[in-house]
Order: structure tokens, then sequence, then C-alpha cells
């Protein structure tokens, strides 16, 4: 489980410490103060090594598209989208520190042809007076202090491009759950599949029933080449789980995002989003379960102080140890 993560030079932060994180952390402050921030830095640490990783961000922000630019494309990731600055994300997990640095770089170079030769000929090379301006952001791995990967993001004016020197990937599986309702309901269908086939689809159930009582059962039902998880409630058939309403599916997502994460970390923007705050401490309380269950840590933002009350009001004593609440001002972490 990660216990600190330090940021530096990403986006709004240009020196973050965050500490005491728990198998539930929860993010609090107010608007503008970097919430979601957090949680895209930790999703881009571990998910660097995807060409779309400095993308992401804009997609989950409903950014739909950009112009194929590396400052459209890459300074918004940098602190005062100054990218002569490096960003530099460390992570500190049962005594053992990964970092991971990133540098934006410019390369000009001439681009070089061969000339038609007659046969047996020796090749003639011309060098193009015209420079390909060349851009990539370099990213070098740490573990423990000791240098241990280095790859580019490279920009070659037409497309992006990774490029290894060697390559060793950060093994912890994470996911990001937006604010919105953005999510994909196909990919849950695929997760539900996942615990169905080994029996564990019933626990899902059961904590679904928080909002919906009617609830008897789910299963995935396939229409062509897609499947959606369809739920049985007091009606003359089934309907997909995305009509129960806003705060059914969002929670389905979580659980099944947790369910399939074992020993990883789920990431949720804005937790409370479409839920009575009557329900929070029964939610809180099966999320905590869940999360103890598969060992997957939770990190979530919000921005309801009745989160916070309801964790206190849901889980015993025993169980609030496993919890943190931060609060994120302007100037400064409480």
């Amino acid at each position: 489980m990660i216990n600190s993560y330090k940021i530096k030079n990403f986006k709004q932060f240009d020196d973050l410490f965050l500490q005491h994180l728990n198998l539930i952390t929860l993010i609090g402050g107010k608007n503008n103060t970097g919430k979601t921030t957090v949680l895209e830095a930790f999703f881009m640490f571990y998910d660097s090594i995807n060409p779309e990783a400095t993308l992401r961000h804009l997609s989950s922000r409903g950014i739909g598209s950009i112009p194929l630019n590396p400052e459209f494309l890459w300074s918004p990731i940098f602190n005062s989208y100054d990218m002569d600055k490096t960003i530099e994300m460390e992570v500190s997990e049962n005594d053992v520190k990964q970092k991971i640095q990133i540098r934006h770089t410019r390369v000009l170079k001439k681009s070089v042809f061969s000339l038609p030769t007659t046969k047996g000929a020796v090749p003639i090379v011309k060098t193009n007076q015209n420079s390909l301006n060349m851009e990539s952001l370099n990213f070098n791995y740490f573990f423990n202090d000791q240098k241990e990967e280095e790859f580019d993001l490279i920009f070659n004016g037409q497309q992006l491009e990774m490029h290894f020197e060697q390559q060793k990937k950060l093994t912890k599986k994470v996911v990001l759950i937006p604010s919105d309702a953005q999510r994909d309901p196909l990919k849950d269908a695929e997760r539900f599949g996942l615990l169905d086939i080994h029996g564990h689809s019933d626990s899902i159930t059961d904590v679904l029933k928080i909002i919906e009582p009617n609830l008897k059962s789910l299963t995935t039902i396939s229409q062509g080449d897609q499947a959606l998880i369809y739920g049985k409630i007091d009606l003359p058939q089934k309907i997909p789980v995305t009509h129960m309403g806003e705060g059914t599916a969002k929670l389905l997502t979580i659980l099944l995002a947790i369910a399939t994460h074992e020993n990883g970390m789920v990431l949720i923007d804005e937790l409370e989003n479409g839920w009575h705050y009557s329900l929070f401490p029964d939610i809180l309380k099966a999320i905590h379960k869940m999360a103890k269950q598969y060992n997957c840590q939770i990190i979530a933002t919000t921005h309801s102080y009745e989160v916070k009350k309801s964790m206190v009001k849901g889980l015993s004593a025993e169980d609030l140890s496993d919890t943190t609440y931060i609060r994120l001002d302007k100037e400064k972490i409480v």
C-alpha cells in the first residue's frame, strides 16, 4: 500500500507532499485546490509508459479534441504551463521508493534520404536543409534513487511514438473513475463477467440493494457484439443497470473496479456524486469491506463534509484506523 506521494511541478502543484495515505484516503477541500489533479498524478505515474498517458487527463475533463501540437498536448501537465520545468512524482510503498522525472526536450534533426542510383553504384546520401522539429517528453524511472529505466514520448510532426531503452513496467493496476457520468458500461460488463465466472457476483448485488432494495439479481446480456449488465427488479423484464439511476450505476462501477483491481488502486473523483447523504454510512461501510477484502487502496476526492461524518458513523473504530482524511487548501495541506 502506498504510504506517501510527492508531486513537483505537475499542473498547479510546484511542490506537494501527501503523507499517511491509507487503505481509504479521502481528499477534501474547496474548488480549484487540486483534488482532481492529485488523482491524475497518481494515474499518470502508473500509466506513464502508455503513449496516451499525457492525454487522458484532457479527456477526463471533457476536452474532446485538441491540435496535434506539443504545446497543446503537453504544456497543461507542467506547473504554470512552463515546459522548461521538470516534473517529479515519487511514491513510497513499504519502504520502497519509486520516482519518475519528466522533462521536455526539443531536437532539430536534418532529414536524410538516398538518391536513386544506377545498379552497382555507391548510393548518394543527401541531407535536406529543412530541419524537422522533433519534440519529446523524456521519462526517467528511479527505484530507491537508482535509475532503472528511460524512455521517450516523441512527437515527430505527425504522431506520437514511444521509444524505450529498456522497459520495466510499473505493475500496480490503477483505474480512475471520473466525477461525471462518463463511465464505460461495456467495461463494467467485462469486469462483472470476470467475477461471475468465479461466483463472486452475489456480493455486488447485495451492496447495490442499499440504493435499489428491489434488486434480485444481476446478469450480463449480449446484444450483437456488445454486452451490458442487466438487473432483475419488480418489473416484467430485466432492465439495464444504467436505467436504475445514476447512483446505482456509479456504485456498481466502483465495486467492480475494486473487485477486479486486487492489490491495486482505485481513484474516485467526487465520491459522493449521485447518492443521497442518508445512504453514505452504509455505502462507505460496504466500500471499506470490499477494499479490505481485495487489498485495494482507494484515493477519493469529495466536496462534502457529510462524507467525512458518514465515514465516522458507518465504520467501527477499528475500521476507521484504515482511513485518512486530507484537506487541501490553496496554501497548505491539513
